[in-house]
């Protein structure tokens, strides 16, 4: 096994490695599923309260896996990419070129039609007003070809209530109970929310805690 192999040459407590091979299924040339697209050795994971700092890491954006990469460990002078068992993963970090960005697995109730489902979300602002952004690809055939194409889309779990954010009606709607100022706040500061980066959408729920005095 592809896990034996390895602890033949490393520690057997390698957190890592404790997982099976990923092997690519798309063509990279017509689809955008891993990010980092161009992977460095720049990511963290938090595992069992065990930082690991300074490795590469992809995240699988449709099949909701995190991937490893150990350069200096090859099997037939060949990279093997190893998926990390997701049940022992507390949080990973990885630059994306909105910045870093840092992930958690979420629960969500299956049974609750248009919730999220549980799965690894890049977590902006936590606490009692969640901002979240789910990194994701869909399948689909272009011109008889299976290609994969990656999306975000952004979220605030207010109250336990999830709302989607595509623009200034939705953000309102997520922080219904201060609308009035938040939206003086979206006209004082000039956010467009459809345009909006991360950054600015973390300022809005931020300044919606001042708010709340939270």
């Amino acid at each position: 096994m592809l896990q034996d192999i390895y602890q033949d040459v490393l520690h057997p407590s390698d957190a890592l490695l404790h997982g099976r091979e990923y092997k690519v299924y798309f063509d990279p040339m017509h689809s955008k599923v891993l990010i980092p697209e161009n992977p460095n050795p720049t990511a963290s994971v938090l595992i069992r309260n065990k930082m690991y700092q300074n490795v590469i890491l992809q995240y699988d954006t449709y099949k909701d896996l995190l991937v490893y990469q150990n350069l200096n460990i090859r099997i037939n002078n060949l990279i093997t990419p190893v998926i990390i068992n997701r049940n022992i993963i507390e949080e990973f970090t990885l630059q994306l070129p909105s910045g870093p960005a840092r992930f958690r697995y979420l629960s969500f109730p299956e049974d609750q039609e248009g919730l999220l489902s549980s799965a690894f979300y890049e977590i902006v602002t936590e606490g009692v007003c969640q901002f979240i952004i789910d990194h994701s690809a869909f399948r689909k055939v272009e011109e008889g070809r299976v290609a994969y194409k990656y999306k975000t889309e952004r979220y605030i779990i207010n109250a336990g209530v999830i709302t989607r954010i595509r623009g200034k009606k939705s953000l309102l709607k997520a922080l219904t109970d201060e609308a009035a100022e938040v939206s003086a706040y979206l006209k004082r500061s000039n956010i467009l929310v459809k345009r909006a980066d991360k950054e600015q959408i973390k300022d809005v729920v931020d300044h919606y805690l001042t708010l709340k005095h939270l």
